[in-house]
């Protein structure tokens, strides 16, 4: 009996030992599963980090962009304005609009011409003899009127657009009469003045202006250009930018974690959408206007690389230095808020999963207690025991194992989904209407118009037209692919490219070649334009031209007859580096129509389903009897809106008609 006793007991304390070890191993493998839980949140965390790094650059570089585009826009307009004022000799109609009071202040007379807009401000002082001998510069101010009301409509970021005279007036667009006194008795025009003027700046450039550069006018900024006439420096066309435009359009770029700040070239604040609980004053250094840690860490950015991101420390940094403007934009954000943001979106996951593993280990240890660990613990004790297998055999051992741990998955879902931009389109069409040329340019015999009808999407269609010569007018039409921001602001690109290399007096062919170079060096997104661009030469009453891969154009005769310019069958541009394009040439005699137009009007659809086609094309040109160019255009147009009534427009329709009158007309 005692030794029965002492076996039991031995087996017993074996027992008690294997279910320590196995104890021992559950917590072993427990604490495996855990480490390896943290590591991967860890891992996770940390390649996520970077991801929203690299996130936040995308988005701001895209930030810059429309930045940059926006200004881009201000100073092509500046710099069209300043050579349309150099060479302008209108407005003589409208400087009668303008008398003196009994003050000696200039007013606009009442009942004055029409030419004078209702939202017009003048400003200034002249005895009546003044007032005659300024009345030729008066007309050219007068004469820009037209021109400011369409580009105060039609570009948002301009608030309000001057002309300031060296003889002391001010003509403004919009200001009532107390606005034009308040802006005519401040430091802005003389602040003009003097930034332009040959003393400071011989060349005759545009300037960017803005608080630190007009006393007393801290949250303002201005874009001038210098205007002369026979070598003498008359005055200033001047662009103010709307603050509260660039703040909002820079606000809608909203980021998870961090912000943007627009600085001018001396450091002065333009744009800041977070007050963080304190007033930041716009137009003054950021150094004063900022929070001190704020300030600092926008020091560090301003020192970094152009386009170099910095994830260092406790702060995320990036700068862009804006190509249109003087300006650089500044990303500031908590390298701490962004871990804090990434360890509330997966650390509950990393939780879960630990309390999902934790609870599988502890079903598993359980089941396998019972199933395996038990029964073979009281095998060995009843072997012991025994000493052999009685005649009722061993106790129970299951014939099917059940496993240890079940496969246990998660699914992490990335959700960082950035805020979609608002404006995009809104301001990638403005952007492309701001470039096009708006007024008819009839020089000598000829007139040309051109007309585009947008589609829903921003396309990539424009046309242009310049003079290069007294005798010789560029023609251009152009049609980018895709749509959208990519290819709104290639078009501008291929447009700013083309006429430079327009301008230079080469040859279309010699023009095609360089600018298919410049674009194909340069194109890493793979995109490309078709192009037709043809030299008008009044003298000979010929077109030479040459054609990157652009629809023919079509001449509408005297006679009403109508017939295709011969392609050329070259390729598109920015695809083949070092491309050639052939040069042909074309007879226009007085009377004829030339038609000029992307596939947005042939490929146009009806609610049929049926394209509009060459031949309708060529139909409703020889139908358009009406004789100027801009009725030759509108017809094409109006016919293809009226095949396509029903249908959504899928592309843009670009057209553009040069028309040499005939000389019985003239």
């Amino acid at each position: 009996m005692d030794a029965s006793g002492s076996s039991r007991a031995s087996a017993r304390s074996e027992r008690t030992a294997l279910t320590r070890r196995y104890a021992l191993i559950l917590g072993l493998a427990y604490g495996v599963l855990v480490a390896a839980a943290v590591g991967f949140f860890l891992y996770q965390t940390d390649e996520r980090e970077k991801a929203e790094w690299q996130a936040v650059a995308g988005r701001v570089k895209e930030h810059a962009l429309i930045l940059d585009a926006l200004a881009g826009a201000v100073s092509e307009r500046v710099e069209e304005l300043q050579e349309e004022a150099e060479s302008d000799t209108g407005g003589a109609a409208a400087a009668a609009s303008v008398e003196v009071d009994q003050a000696g202040r200039l007013v606009f007379r009442a009942g004055g011409s029409d030419e004078v807009p209702p939202t017009a401000g003048i400003a200034g002082w002249a005895g009546a003899a003044a007032l005659e001998d300024m009345r030729g510069e008066l007309g050219l101010a007068l004469h820009l009127l037209d021109d400011f009301r369409y580009l105060v409509t039609l570009l948002p970021i301009v608030d309000r657009a001057y002309y300031v005279s060296r003889r002391g007036f001010v003509v403004m667009l919009p200001a009532t009469a107390p606005e034009a006194e308040e802006i005519h008795a401040s430091t802005l025009p003389a602040a003009v003045l003097r930034a332009v003027s040959p003393a400071v700046d011989p060349t005759g450039s545009p300037v960017w202006l803005d608080g630190g550069d007009i006393p007393g006018t801290d949250n303002r900024i201005v874009h001038a250009a210098p205007v002369g006439r026979d070598g003498r420096f008359l005055g200033a066309i001047a662009f103010e930018v709307s603050v509260e435009y660039l703040n909002r359009v820079n606000g809608d770029f909203d980021y998870p974690v961090g912000t943007t700040l627009l600085l001018g070239p001396g450091g002065t604040l333009l744009a800041y959408p977070r007050t963080r609980g304190q007033p930041v004053t716009l137009g003054a250094p950021y150094g004063e206007a900022l929070p001190e840690t704020v300030a600092a860490r926008v020091d560090r950015a301003l020192d970094l690389a152009d386009r170099e991101f910095d994830g260092q420390g406790a702060a995320l940094l990036y700068a862009e230095r804006l190509e249109s403007a003087p300006w650089t934009l500044v990303y500031v954000g908590d390298r701490w808020a962004v871990l804090a943001t990434l360890v509330v979106d997966y650390g509950p996951q990393t939780l879960a999963l630990v309390a999902v593993l934790t609870v599988m280990l502890l079903i598993a240890g359980g089941l396998t207690r019972r199933e395996f660990v038990d029964p073979a613990s009281r095998l060995v004790e009843h072997i012991r025991a025994a000493g052999e297998i009685g005649p009722e055999g061993p106790p129970r051992v299951p014939l099917a194992w059940r496993p240890w741990f079940r496969t246990v998955t998660a699914v992490f879902r990335e959700n960082a989904d950035l805020v979609r931009l608002r404006q995009e389109l809104q301001i990638a069409r403005d952007m492309q209407a701001s470039v096009l040329p708006r007024q008819p340019l009839k020089h000598r015999d000829l007139v040309i118009v051109g007309r585009m009808k947008p589609a829903l999407e921003v396309g990539g269609d424009f046309y242009d037209y310049f003079r290069i010569d007294d005798d010789r007018i560029g023609v251009v039409i152009a049609d980018v692919s895709g749509k959208g921001v990519p290819a709104s602001l290639f078009m501008m690109i291929t447009r700013t490219l083309l006429k430079a290399a327009g301008l230079s007096g080469d040859g279309p062919g010699a023009c095609l070649e360089r600018v298919n170079d410049l674009l194909e060096a340069e194109n890493d997104q793979a995109m490309f334009v078709t192009v037709f661009y043809g030299v008008i030469d009044l003298s000979s009453g010929t077109m030479l031209y040459a054609n990157g891969g652009h629809n023919p154009p079509m001449i509408r005769q005297v006679d009403g007859t109508v017939r295709s310019v011969a392609p050329l069958g070259d390729p598109i541009l920015a695809v083949v580096p070092g491309a050639g394009f052939r040069e042909a040439s074309v007879e226009l005699t007085p009377g004829d129509a030339l038609l000029l137009y992307t596939d947005g009007l042939t490929e146009a659809f009806s609610a049929a389903g049926e394209e509009f086609g060459d031949q309708r094309l060529v139909d409703a040109l020889a139908a358009a009897d009406g004789g100027e160019a801009a009725a030759v255009a509108d017809h094409c147009l109006t016919t293809v809106d009226d095949f396509a009534v029903g249908a959504a427009q899928s592309d843009d329709m670009t057209c553009l008609v040069a028309r040499i009158t005939p000389v019985a007309a003239a």
